[in-house]
Formats: structure tokens, sequence, C-alpha cells
């Protein structure tokens, strides 16, 4: 928008059809604001590998409870 007038009067919306993407309508008025946050990166992993052995016992109430189809009644047997 020229001049930063960012009120759209109907002169400017109905003439919008004569405006050609070579015009320059404020694009060089522009400007990068700084960074929010440093670029510095953490040492640490970010990704670690499972362990590859089961470190506790499966709970073995959790299997049964699974297998339980009594909420279904006879149709789930």
């Amino acid at each position: 928008m020229p001049n930063n007038n960012y009120n759209y009067g109907a002169g400017y919306i109905m003439g919008q059809d004569t405006q050609s993407v070579d015009q320059n309508v404020g694009e060089t008025q522009l400007y990068r604001q700084g960074l929010e946050f440093d670029m510095k990166t953490a040492s640490t992993v970010y990704t670690e590998d499972m362990p590859k052995k089961q470190t506790k016992p499966t709970d073995t109430g959790i299997m049964s409870m699974a297998e339980d189809n009594s909420i279904y009644g006879e149709s789930g047997k």
C-alpha cells in the first residue's frame, strides 16, 4: 500500500483490475525484522536408540484384560 495507507477505498479496490504485477506497490519499503532467538544449537543428542532388550517385565494383568471378552457377552467367544 502506498504511504502505509491501509484504508482501502472504493476507488482503490475497483482499480485493482488495472494493476500490473510489474508495478511497485510498496514491496521496496519492506524490511526484515531482527531474530527473536539465537541461532546457536545445543550439542546434545536429539534422537536416541531404544533399548534392545526389555528392561521391565510385562504386566500380566493387562494381557488378561486384553483377552477378556466378557463385555461382548456370549457373542464375543
